[in-house]
């Protein structure tokens, strides 16, 4: 008569073919011998750290990394001298989640590989407003503040001096405390549909001038359709300013 298998020697059983199965059969059989070592994980953060500074392209001020893992948490390897080596995945102008593989050695030699994954975050002075600009407004120097913000938070151009944005015109409203973005402000307006103006057409020997109708809106730079009010042709000119256009000649 067959021998019943003992219930105690079923559970090694089954925890051993979900070890197997899992692919740690081989970490477990090495760390049963004496002659493996466990990998000091909090090394290699600590290394991780040093090799994210060292590559990436922002002030060490202005980073923040944290949420460090190495995957897999308990990493057996044979006896000997160990050392690290990370991919040279470039880094550069990276933030947010971050991972790396890095190649595990003992005596120069490569016996396993792992992942180190971590959080990068950096903070730069973002241009705020102040008190808020409604549409239109023509944005001054005291309608504006640098504020540190992490970049993952902010979606689109920012500016991070007043002296980019100062002259400009609100697009928008923006409530207090705002990042002002790039697509939030636009040069003024200073010639709308009918405004009436003076075209220009001048070379170093020749200067002819004519009146003009604008018929259509633009800033200074822009270029806009006039009606010469003499021929009555429409023209495309340059605006200079509320009261000038200019057309080459």
């Amino acid at each position: 008569m067959k021998k019943e298998t003992k219930p105690v020697f079923r559970v090694y059983l089954i925890m051993a073919m979900i070890f197997w199965t899992l692919g740690f059969a081989p970490a477990l059989s090495m760390a049963g011998s004496s002659g493996a070592q466990l990998v000091d994980t909090e090394k290699l953060k600590e290394l991780f750290v040093s090799h994210l500074k060292a590559s990436m392209q922002w002030d060490e001020a202005d980073v923040e990394i944290s949420s460090l893992r190495v995957l897999p948490k308990r990493i057996w390897i044979p006896q000997g001298n160990v050392t690290f080596e990370f991919e040279r995945q470039g880094l550069q102008g990276r933030f947010g989640r971050i991972s790396q593989m890095v190649s595990i050695m003992v005596d120069g030699k490569v016996v396993r590989k792992a992942r180190v994954c971590a959080y990068l975050e950096v903070f730069k002075r973002v241009l705020c407003a102040k008190d808020g600009l409604v549409k239109g407004q023509l944005i001054k120097d005291e309608d504006l503040g640098l504020v540190r913000l992490p970049l993952s938070k902010l979606r689109g151009r920012f500016f991070s001096s007043p002296e980019q944005v100062v002259g400009l015109a609100a697009k928008r409203s923006i409530r207090p405390g705002k990042v002002v973005f790039a697509t939030d402000v636009a040069k003024p307006i200073v010639v709308k549909r009918g405004s009436r103006v003076l075209i220009v057409a001048a070379s170093p020997f020749l200067r002819i001038t004519v009146p003009g109708i604008v018929e259509q809106k633009g800033a200074e730079g822009d270029f806009v359709r006039v009606r010469n009010l003499d021929s009555k042709k429409v023209i495309i000119a340059k605006v200079k300013d509320e009261n000038t256009v200019l057309v080459r000649f």
